[in-house]
């Protein structure tokens, strides 16, 4: 197998496998969400496949910062049937995120994977640039479907939480849904998703190690009730939080499926909705 490369100008892109055909699929949409960690889990096979079968064996293209991964290769070397071709393209700044090349990239792929990795520099190199008008036409016009995991979950949704220092805990939040560490939560006009409106989201949410002392089921009702105080209560505000196990499949008409649930810890995914009322406690 003969890879195809390039480097330029802080973008990196590879094709692990295959020949781009841009116009030979017609790519099925739906929604794919991913709690973090998902190598190995129960439910990944099953879920990469109903992911790939949408993509009707077209171009699986994988999207991330900060280097080339392996999740192309991963495909390609699994699910080889299933693709025409699978890539990787890494936009490191804003002058890549506005590169003509990258954009037809992006705009040629049938299957759109987002990687894992920090949800403020996918903000600060893709917001507002031409990235994000290439992956709303994959959303909205080409009607492909899209994956998200980890920060590139978070990105999916209509409120997101991309925090520039430290991740604010559990215990923080509920003690004060305006703690320091919360001014990062965002509604903005990035990606746009019609199906995840109003929602934001949450994954790795049973993670607890050395750099995560507290678990993160906690979390998104503080991100809950800072929504709902915010917006005056306006609308009904949903959340969505993955353990890292846990798939969730969203197909065109907005039916879910969960991929892992129920098999073993770990693989359990959360469906919350406000009910209108003020937060109980509103300190600043």
């Amino acid at each position: 197998m003969v890879k195809t490369s390039e480097n330029s100008s802080n973008f990196d892109y590879v094709i692990e496998c295959g020949s781009v055909n841009s116009t030979a699929a017609k790519p099925i949409g739906g929604i794919l969400l991913i709690g973090g960690a998902e190598g190995e889990k129960s439910g990944e096979d099953a879920a990469t496949r109903w992911f790939l079968k949408r993509a009707n064996r077209g171009d699986y293209l994988v999207l991330r910062c900060g280097g080339i991964g392996s999740q192309a290769a991963w495909v390609c070397d699994n699910y080889r049937d299933f693709v025409s071709s699978a890539a990787e393209l890494s936009i490191d700044s804003r002058e890549a995120a506005n590169n003509p090349k990258v954009i037809q990239y992006i705009r040629d792929a049938d299957a759109l994977f987002i990687a894992g990795g920090n949800q403020n520099q996918y903000e600060d190199y893709w917001e507002g640039s031409a990235v994000e008008d290439a992956i709303n036409y994959l959303i909205n016009r080409k009607k492909v479907p899209i994956a998200g995991t980890s920060a590139g979950m978070a990105i999916l949704r209509d409120y997101y939480y991309a925090p520039a220092h430290e991740g604010v805990l559990s215990s923080e939040i509920l003690n004060n849904p305006f703690h320091h560490n919360t001014k990062d939560i965002y509604r903005s006009d990035f990606i746009q998703v019609p199906i995840l409106k109003n929602v934001i989201t949450d994954t790795h949410l049973d993670r607890i190690d050395d750099e995560h002392p507290e678990t993160r089921y906690g979390r998104l009702f503080g991100f809950l009730a800072r929504i709902v105080h915010a917006q005056n209560n306006q609308l009904p505000v949903f959340g969505i939080g993955l353990e890292e196990g846990a798939f969730v499949a969203i197909d065109e008409k907005g039916i879910a499926q969960v991929f892992g649930n129920g098999t073993t810890q770990g693989q359990d995914a959360y469906f919350l909705q406000t009910n209108g009322a003020v937060p109980e406690q509103q300190a600043k």
